[in-house]
């Protein structure tokens, strides 16, 4: 089974790294992280991803790579910059997986509205399968 799973370093996100050990069969999973940005500024300019978050993402990745792998389970692992839904949805067609995971932060209806919500936009507009894990 292809899966994407997404990676932020969060809570949450461990959670959904979590769910691959209960998954039954072979598995290709591809941990992603997502990087906002390059941006527009104030004045329409472009505004650079910071090279710290960046690297602290690579570093992420790196680590729950290490960790998976000492527990048995294979991943690859993709940094990427944009939005991250749209990322996620990109990365999930490219890939043909046939289940994305992703952690929830759990926010309040008020809070999503002004926000947005990732796994909300996932969900709408994944090619595949969703699991959601709070």
């Amino acid at each position: 089974m292809k899966v994407v799973v997404a990676y932020d370093g969060s809570k949450h996100a461990h959670k959904a790294i979590d769910q691959l050990q209960i998954l039954n069969g072979p598995l290709d999973a591809v941990i992603v992280s997502v990087v906002r940005g390059p941006a527009l500024g104030i004045r329409g300019t472009a505004v650079e991803v910071d090279q710290a978050e960046i690297d602290h993402a690579r570093a992420a990745l790196d680590k729950v790579a290490a960790e998976l792998a000492a527990r048995g389970v294979a991943a690859r692992t993709r940094l990427a910059m944009g939005e991250p839904a749209d990322v996620l949805v990109d990365i999930a067609e490219e890939e043909k997986a046939e289940l994305i995971i992703l952690g929830t932060r759990g926010l309040s209806l008020a809070k999503r509205i002004v926000m947005g919500s990732v796994s909300s936009n996932v969900l709408h507009h994944a090619p595949c399968a969703v699991l959601v894990v709070r």
